[in-house]
């Protein structure tokens, strides 16, 4: 399938790599971009609750049965189907490094995820799309948290099954809607297994579904009717999936950065040729002693973060804890007395965990914001230095950037290049080309949970020893509310933790960019400052640098 939005960002970053070199600015990231828009596949994850047919669906899509119906949630991991005319089975490591599988039996102790290739005429015709067989959201929590931290910033859009038989939302599963809206990202939604149930009950089971939907999301979404022996709905959805929506929605802001880059790289070897010396070198010289205050900064920064409370940051998650334990106390209860301990563990680590992940961003929004303002005042008065050669507005805009380390789109283009680059040389690119930090989200915030999971045994313990047969649900009640602030205490000191462990690679990441972008102004001022030396025909050279931004404007207007 040829994506229009594929061809015209192709055919830019193509330009603009043309440009850069002409104009010899480096093109390295345009080149990285380049090499996302022509090979990352668009991610749609198949999500529901373990046994809601997302593998049986999947298989019946595809015209083989490649899934494993059978599998139970302890052995679930994500299974992302590709199409190929040679059948291959790959799993990705934990470090993000790629192997092929020869044995599927031990792929859930190994591996993050698989990706099977399958030659099927119908993933085929999808392309890029590629479907994603997840785990159900009622698995265990370690390999729940692998595929909710691992997809969240991945997935263009998801397609949640619910089985009939459920007949509603689970709480698990509207914590994880939540979270996916909360992400940028839209959902479809089916109702699986329809025909064990008769036309009046599935109707009845819809609205009610429905409602409940409109309750998460806001609206009332349409939902499609599908079972083993008719999926013509969830086909008439994949057909109707527009791929090149999808892959605008996820490219084009990153393209429109990249041609403003460029046009402020071409101004500024433009500006350099119409001023004079000494006003270049002194530029220079600016420049050079800025970037030795963000290095200063940066040092003082890692310095002072080590006596950081993160008192705010913490307090905003344990009081949402806090709050979501309070909500649902009756819930709780009654699972503690119908289920017992083990089922209530498991409510209350679900219940943390889909609170973390629903916190993620303005946590780490506010970490962020506070260290690239930071970073920007040191050096905020070279703006006007800058004003002089058309990039006034670079140090707002290297903020801007430092604020929202944790823009999805560019994550999961990181992401790819990075599990790219490992796979070729077996060294990952990192953060240096493509900043993005919520790929290292499960390094900053899976330890919470699984601090917190293995903390509530010793938790619940206390609290099932103090109850007596004796009114046992009241007691029960007030056993668990008064745990409420032990376990909220357990949360600020492990988010305090948390970050602590990650404040330095937070700082140099958002250090990193600052520093990157002094230097490539530095290095384009004297790059032009050379050409006049060499006795270059600078008529020529303003001429180019002209028609060059010319040019940028161009596809810039095109891309609008």
């Amino acid at each position: 399938m040829e994506l229009m939005n594929k061809k015209l960002f192709t055919e830019t970053l193509d330009q603009l790599i043309s440009i850069e070199k002409q104009c010899e600015i480096s093109s390295e990231a345009t080149e990285q971009y380049k090499k996302a828009v022509e090979g990352m596949p668009l991610l749609i994850p198949v999500v529901g609750e373990f046994s809601a047919g997302k593998s049986s669906l999947l298989n019946k899509f595809i015209g083989k049965s490649i899934l494993s119906v059978g599998m139970t949630p302890e052995t679930a991991i994500p299974t992302e189907l590709h199409f190929s005319e040679t059948e291959y089975v790959e799993g990705v490591l934990p470090d993000g490094c790629i192997e092929k599988i020869s044995n599927l039996s031990d792929i859930a102790s190994k591996y993050v995820c698989v990706k099977h290739y399958v030659n099927s005429e119908f993933l085929r015709q999808i392309q890029p799309i590629v479907l994603v067989d997840m785990p159900g959201f009622d698995s265990p929590l370690d390999s729940h948290n692998k595929a909710i931290f691992n997809y969240l910033d991945k997935g263009c859009q998801y397609i949640v099954l619910t089985p009939v038989d459920a007949g509603t939302v689970s709480k698990s599963m509207k914590n994880q809607i939540q979270n996916i809206y909360d992400f940028g990202k839209d959902c479809t939604f089916f109702l699986s297994k329809t025909d064990i149930r008769s036309d009046d009950e599935i109707d009845q089971v819809t609205e009610e579904l429905s409602s409940e939907l409109e309750n998460i999301i806001g609206y009332r979404p349409s939902i499609g009717k599908i079972n083993q022996n008719d999926i013509s709905l969830f086909n008439t959805f994949i057909e109707s999936i527009n791929p090149d929506d999808l892959f605008k929605k996820q490219f084009l802001e990153i393209i429109k950065d990249d041609c403003y880059n460029v046009k402020t790289s071409v101004n500024t070897k433009l500006a350099t040729l119409k001023n004079d010396k000494t006003k270049n070198i002194k530029t220079i010289e600016e420049l050079k002693v800025n970037y030795e205050k963000i290095k200063n900064k940066k040092e003082k920064m890692i310095e002072n973060a080590k006596n950081n409370s993160y008192a705010d940051e913490s307090e905003s998650i344990a009081n949402a804890v806090g709050v979501a334990l309070n909500s649902e106390i009756d819930s709780l209860v009654n699972i503690a007395l119908s289920s017992g301990q083990d089922a209530l563990q498991e409510e209350i680590g679900r219940i943390i965990q889909n609170t973390v992940v629903s916190r993620i961003n303005t946590v780490m929004t506010v970490v962020t914001s506070k260290f690239s303002q930071e970073l920007f005042s040191e050096i905020k008065n070279l703006s006007e230095v800058l004003s002089d050669y058309n990039a006034s507005n670079l140090l707002d805009k290297l903020k801007e950037s430092g604020m929202n380390l944790y823009e999805s789109a560019k994550v999961s283009i990181n992401a790819y290049l990075n599990e790219r680059e490992k796979n070729k040389d077996g060294k990952g690119s990192g953060y240096t080309l493509i900043t993005g930090v919520l790929a290292a989200v499960t390094d900053v915030f899976a330890p919470v949970v699984e601090v917190l999971i293995i903390a509530l045994p010793e938790i619940l313990n206390f609290v099932y020893s103090k109850i007596q047969e004796k009114n046992r649900k009241e007691q029960l009640r007030e056993s668990i509310l008064g745990q409420i602030p032990s376990i909220k205490r357990k949360v600020r000191e492990s988010v305090v933790e948390v970050l602590k462990n990650n404040t330095d690679d937070i700082i140099l990441k958002i250090s990193e960019q600052f520093e990157e972008e002094l230097n490539k102004k530095s290095e384009e001022i004297q790059s032009a400052m050379n050409e006049i030396e060499n006795n270059s025909n600078i008529e020529e050279k303003i001429q180019l640098y002209s028609s060059s931004i010319s040019k940028t404007d161009a596809l810039l207007n095109n891309l609008l």
